[in-house]
């Protein structure tokens, strides 16, 4: 927040839509109201400049002093009224303009981050209208096998395949029949193998395999499959003109099933190989060419991929970070009743604590992403005490610092990873980690902890279950405005609801207690997987969602940007704010490269934004 002084601020002032509207003399009455009556009493050192060492005093005075500048200006005009230095007419006319600039620079993103306003227990969530579905392309049919589905062979053919991927090829010895062979290979050298982690592996190489398998037993369903099939030229190109032709998808679902075939290829081959680049195996050498193929063809198709990945994505990172001042306040401890025609608030009642900790939950998530874009595997992987550390500098202030011996370049760096979380997400993670956290972590101790949690009072199963058979017998309250049918079937469900939540106490329990993640499942629609790890589909629908809510209510339209869509936002824009100078320093905080960065930023970047500020006077 350092480089918001009183200068820059006027700057972004200027270009501000609400400056157009105002009157030619308005930044004269400004600069005359802070000159003289408001900044002398912040900083004596600005008295007595003249009007061009005042701009360029400006460029050095935070912007944050200015938090009190209406009551100095309302104390010092009065002295000047009295001794007769103003009229009360101008310092109207003053005060009016200044009011105005402080109330515009109150409502910017950047303001309420240097003041932000906590929750209180007073606080009622915003009205919001839920986003329409996010547009698809429509569920398709599963297509792949699983593995209880696979013959015999083929899975002991997965488990070998597995090994190999995950060693590097240690687990196999070459064989030699004789002396002499033994000799010979041991002067050559081995075929290079690169690992993948376990989770690399489940995600891209398992998944291949089961869904190429799934579309080959349909095509040929009399023939036997094994996992050589991977390493046939001619069904990687058939299964992939099928998969483009049928599921709408790209020549990048090509070339990672042609990534599986390699790996399946070199397995297969490990023995028969002498050199360190798999050059002396043809079938590699064969596969690896489709590969390039597949990734020309794929790179042309990008362009067209992204504009229309992006158009319900399409976010500038200060409207992230407005999304994530939205999103705190649906953290409010009071949930609102509206009329759902009008939005007109009626009255409020009192969330339970399990709504409230899972809004606190996705702000915190969100509020990491948007500021600290790290990839989402490492928010999951967030574990107090063993990857999280609460830190304190020379001066008592606390800060995070995440450390991680296993991520995602953990196996080519051979390094682990370990960053200071922005000052800005401090007091939120104390607010998780010394209360939200310990207070879940007591209530899912017992059955009335749990039930309570959820809003279930000690008789409130029985009063639903007491009001559904009164409804069955034609007795209901008079406020009812539902047919006596369909407020059967509402409290039937509750029932149901809560009947389950309560029977998913102990496996809830045991779910939380068998970890330290930082973040888990609280469960709302199934209540057995409360207390489980969060996934990569779960943040990812967690705070697409979240972004959504808040871009309709915030902007009018709902954008469904996902996590992994934020680094590339954050990298666009620190380029876009002149500091491509750290671009270095940003990548490894996000960690990759600053040429990966750039392909981030160029990915998002048009055209009409890279020459939006040059056009006009080019020549000059």
């Amino acid at each position: 927040m350092k480089s918001y002084s009183l200068g820059h601020v006027l700057n972004l002032w200027r270009k501000s839509k609400e400056a157009k509207l105002v009157a030619n003399d308005f930044e004269k009455y400004l600069s005359i109201a802070l000159r003289f009556y408001v900044i002398p009493e912040l900083d004596t050192l600005s008295q007595n400049l003249k009007t061009r060492q005042f701009a360029a005093y400006c460029d050095e005075f935070p912007a944050a002093k200015l938090k009190d500048a209406l009551e100095i200006f309302n104390q010092q005009t009065s002295i000047a009224i009295e001794n007769g230095q103003i009229s009360e007419g101008t310092r109207d006319n003053y005060r009016s303009t200044l009011k105005r600039f402080l109330e515009w620079m109150e409502r910017q993103v950047w303001w309420r981050e240097l003041f932000p306003v906590p929750v209180t227990q007073e606080d009622v969530a915003p009205f919001r209208v839920s986003p329409e579905p996010k547009p698809t392309r429509g569920k398709l049919a599963s297509y792949g096998l699983t593995w209880s589905q696979l013959p015999k062979h083929v899975v002991g053919q997965m488990q070998v395949f597995k090994e190999f991927r995950l060693t590097g090829g240690q687990n196999l010895r070459r064989t030699a029949r004789s002396l002499r062979e033994r000799r010979e290979l041991g002067r050559v050298r081995k075929p290079r193998v690169v690992p993948v982690k376990p989770s690399s592996f489940q995600h891209h190489d398992e998944q291949a395999v089961l869904r190429f398998l799934g579309w080959y037993a349909q095509e040929y369903p009399d023939s036997e499959l094994n996992l050589e099939l991977l390493t046939d030229v001619n069904l990687l190109r058939d299964y992939t003109d099928w998969a483009i032709q049928t599921r709408g998808v790209n020549h990048s679902t090509g070339e990672h099933m042609v990534g599986t075939g390699i790996a399946i290829a070199k397995w297969l081959n490990y023995d028969n190989s002498q050199r360190r680049d798999w050059s002396d195996i043809p079938i590699v050498l064969q596969l690896q060419d489709l590969q390039s193929e597949y990734s020309e063809i794929y790179e042309q198709e990008k362009q067209l991929l992204t504009q229309e990945k992006w158009k319900h994505k399409k976010l500038t990172h200060e409207e992230a970070r407005q999304v994530v001042q939205y999103i705190q306040r649906l953290c409010a401890p009071n949930y609102g009743k509206h009329n759902k025609e009008t939005g007109e608030f009626l009255s409020h009642g009192t969330r339970p604590k399990s709504a409230v900790a899972r809004a606190w939950q996705a702000y915190l998530i969100l509020k990491l992403l948007v500021y600290c874009p790290v990839r989402q595997q490492e928010v999951r992987n967030l574990k107090l005490g063993e990857t999280l550390f609460r830190k304190e500098d020379d001066r008592g202030i606390p800060y995070y610092v995440v450390k991680l011996q296993e991520h995602k370049l953990s196996s080519i760096t051979h390094k682990p990873r370990e960053y200071k979380l922005p000052a800005i997400l401090t007091e939120d993670l104390d607010l998780w980690v010394i209360g939200w956290r310990p207070l879940i972590a007591e209530s899912v101790k017992t059955l009335e902890g749990w039930a309570e949690f959820w809003g279930y009072g000690s008789d409130k199963v029985e009063r639903i279950r007491a009001r559904v058979e009164a409804a069955r017998q034609g007795i209901v309250a008079e406020k009812v405005e539902a047919s006596i049918d369909k407020y059967i079937e509402q409290e039937e469900a509750r029932l149901q609801g809560a009947e389950n939540r309560v029977a998913a106490w102990k496996v809830a329990k045991a779910n939380f207690e068998s970890h330290n993640y930082l973040f888990f499942i609280i469960g709302k629609g199934d209540p057995n997987s409360f207390g489980k790890p969060h996934y990569v589909a779960s943040i990812w629908r967690m705070v697409s969602r979240a972004i959504a809510t808040a871009t309709l209510a915030l902007f009018g339209e709902a954008r469904w940007t996902n996590p992994h869509a934020l680094r590339h936002i954050a990298e666009k824009h620190i380029r876009q704010i002149g500091k491509s100078n750290i671009a270095n320093q940003f990548g490894t905080l996000l960690g990759h490269s600053k040429e990966m960065g750039d392909q981030y930023a160029a990915q998002i970047t048009s055209e009409y934004e890279l020459t939006e500020d040059i056009v006009d006077d080019w020549w000059e």
